[in-house]
């Protein structure tokens, strides 16, 4: 884990200086473009994820400043690790307790969510759409959750200390990616490098997060209205909410973070990830001796087919499913 820390770290700057002092052309301009955004795709997946989750270190103040890496590359760890450790991982693919599910209408992942007459076109624009994932939360969202301090109904804790971090790492975020620049290139290109940056990120890692959630054999579960639960206990409720892809490519494993092992990662989101390839027999096996649904897709390509058809089919049709003992409460299960 630590030599990849290292080498994707090291290959950041020198695609930031690539792109920012030395591409000349139209050419180089656009390779520099997409191979710094996939080196932030990288910090996301491999090194502030495993830190924000606590599974990179033994040590919690290596943990947290391993997590940081998200404010450095312009995103709010603070944010993330309620959104997504608390939210998502409780309450996987729940609609209204999820936030990953939200898409403020454009699109309609879940069966559970109101099906709009633009949703007919989804899978045609959905993965356009994408590219705009990384460059909302930058600008826009993370502040949003700041002034509400809420997502959804879930109250973000928002204290001064948190307002000066997300303060200093936005300027430093944007004093690099857009002030700097500036001193050697026109304002038109540097804003379109920057939103080229973020266009490939956010497709990358939009697809990262559907290609695990959003498919077909996932199960969408509905909360009991009088009981507010739903009706499988917390590890199976992980399962059955949670696919697995290309379990035998080592590039992808290398490259995701593990993430192509979501199922071991909901289950074991304070493991690190480099250890998920090794568990995953065991946890099939048990799935397969509990008759708990175990989902995998062989190869990259099978799965991005599935999450197609799974946009194609909650477009056209108005159809739930899901059941509703898993507590809905504001608390890490």
């Amino acid at each position: 884990m630590y030599l990849k820390t290292a080498t994707i770290l090291a290959l950041l700057p020198v695609l930031y200086f690539l792109l920012v002092f030395i591409a000349d052309s139209l050419l180089t301009a656009v390779v520099a473009t997409f191979a710094l955004s996939q080196a932030f795709v990288l910090v996301g997946l491999n090194i502030m994820h495993d830190g924000n989750h606590g599974s990179y270190s033994g040590s919690r103040k290596i943990n947290r400043i391993m997590g940081f890496a998200l404010d450095l590359i312009g995103g709010s760890s603070l944010v993330w690790r309620h959104k997504h450790n608390i939210l998502h991982h409780t309450y996987t693919n729940i609609h209204e307790v999820d936030e990953d599910l939200h898409t403020s209408g454009f699109l309609r992942l879940s069966p559970n969510q109101s099906r709009r007459p633009w949703h007919r076109f989804q899978n045609l624009y959905a993965f356009l759409l994408y590219g705009f994932l990384t460059v909302s939360w930058v600008t826009i969202t993370d502040f949003r959750r700041f002034f509400s301090g809420r997502i959804f109904s879930y109250k973000l804790p928002t204290s001064p200390a948190n307002w000066a971090l997300l303060v200093l790492s936005k300027g430093i975020y944007f004093g690099y990616m857009i002030v700097l620049p500036l001193f050697f290139h026109p304002l038109p290109y540097v804003i379109i490098a920057f939103l080229g940056i973020h266009f490939f990120q956010g497709v990358t890692l939009s697809l990262v997060f559907q290609l695990a959630h959003a498919m077909e054999k996932n199960d969408f579960p509905i909360p009991d209205a009088e009981s507010n639960t739903v009706g499988k206990e917390w590890a199976v409720h992980e399962v059955e909410t949670t696919v697995n892809f290309a379990l035998s490519n080592r590039f992808a494993t290398w490259y995701l973070g593990g993430l192509n092992f979501q199922i071991e990662h909901h289950l074991f989101p304070k493991v690190c990830h480099v250890h998920y390839p090794a568990i995953s027999n065991i946890v099939k096996e048990t799935c397969a001796e509990f008759a708990v649904t175990y989902v995998e897709y062989p190869s990259i390509s099978s799965a991005l087919a599935s999450h197609y058809r799974h946009l194609r089919h909650l477009g056209k049709r108005e159809v739930r499913r899901g059941d509703g003992e898993l507590p809905m409460r504001n608390t890490v299960s």
